[in-house]
């Protein structure tokens, strides 16, 4: 419902006026049911999955789509392949925006499924931005935090902690300008003001302003 919610202030935000609201349409997907399916490397039943649940939207009559978490990403393009549905990539818009914040050098946090793969790094690299991964130790930390307490809603000191130390970490190690928080639960405990040397980078803040300037493109005014 963050997503909901961000994109509806920002909206009414951009419009001038609390009184107009943007038809938006959700279509819940079992983000547990996803996880088991990545770990047995079922993909063309993923792909299906989320396509379906595009489908749906399209039904519904929405003329675009987003899929609030980067995870899902990995398959983005088999997704998009299953659906008439044009969906808005994450990755391309924080791509975009890394840019327009002239980040060289970044670190990457996420599951296990981001951090492991080359979906997301892939794209900055031939951007020209080098993103590095957390070490083999510290990339089980994370995905262990997300998944069992972040997508929980359980947000506990220590978690943010051992979320710190390891960015730091990385960026004394890696000497780095920016960390990106790729998973859409990491904004629930780590910000800006956590961080004094580097910028943390929102993913899902990122996709939720493009979400909006699609919005306003496809939107009729309530007035006109």
């Amino acid at each position: 419902m963050n997503y909901y919610s961000a994109i509806i202030k920002q909206y009414q935000e951009r419009v001038g006026t609390d009184k107009e609201l943007p038809r938006i349409t959700i279509e819940s997907i079992n983000m547990y049911h996803m996880f088991r399916l990545l770990d047995a490397q079922q993909y063309e039943k993923i792909a299906g999955y989320v396509g379906a649940a595009a489908n749906n939207l399209l039904k519904a009559g929405c003329d675009f789509g987003l899929i609030c978490g980067n995870t899902p990403h990995l398959l983005f393009d088999k997704i998009q392949a299953r659906t008439d549905l044009s969906l808005l990539s994450i990755v391309e818009t924080a791509v975009a925006a890394a840019q327009q914040l002239h980040l060289q050098r970044l670190a990457l946090l996420g599951t296990k499924f981001t951090m492991q793969n080359d979906f997301f790094i892939k794209p900055f690299r031939e951007a020209g931005i080098e993103v590095c991964r957390p070490s083999e130790d510290d990339q089980p930390i994370i995905h262990q935090k997300i998944v069992d307490k972040l997508e929980n809603g359980i947000v506990k000191k220590e978690t943010k902690q051992q979320l710190m130390t390891i960015i730091n970490k990385m960026v004394q190690k890696d000497h780095l300008d920016g960390a990106v928080l790729g998973c859409t639960e990491l904004p629930s405990i780590l910000g800006q003001e956590d961080f004094k040397n580097i910028q943390v980078f929102d993913i899902a803040q990122v996709q939720i302003k493009a979400a909006v300037d699609q919005l306003l493109k496809t939107t009729p005014s309530q007035n006109s």
